[in-house]
């Protein structure tokens, strides 16, 4: 119980990443900071604990508050990557 309230306060408090996804055409993300890039293929967003990259097809973001977003289009992959991890790009693999 101690565990899940700390949760809860962590997310309430803008600390703890939220993602939700709903099938494979939306993603809701709580939480985010910036988004690092942004194009119909790929969308990287940076959050307190990790860096998401986000692939598919058509996407578009919606911003529905100043750290929240939702994707949508079709999603193909997410990679996450925990902050402090390096983060490679398609390119350096």
């Amino acid at each position: 119980m101690k565990h899940r309230a700390a949760d809860l306060g962590r997310r309430i408090l803008c600390m703890q990443t939220y993602l939700q996804l709903c099938g494979n055409r939306e993603l809701y993300l709580e939480n985010c900071r910036r988004i690092l890039e942004y194009n119909d293929i790929r969308i990287v967003v940076q959050t307190s604990e990790l860096m998401l990259e986000i692939w598919g097809k058509g996407l578009q973001a919606d911003s529905r508050s100043p750290e929240s977003l939702l994707i949508h289009g079709e999603i193909q992959s997410i990679v996450l990557t925990p902050k402090g991890a390096r983060h490679e790009t398609t390119a350096q693999r």
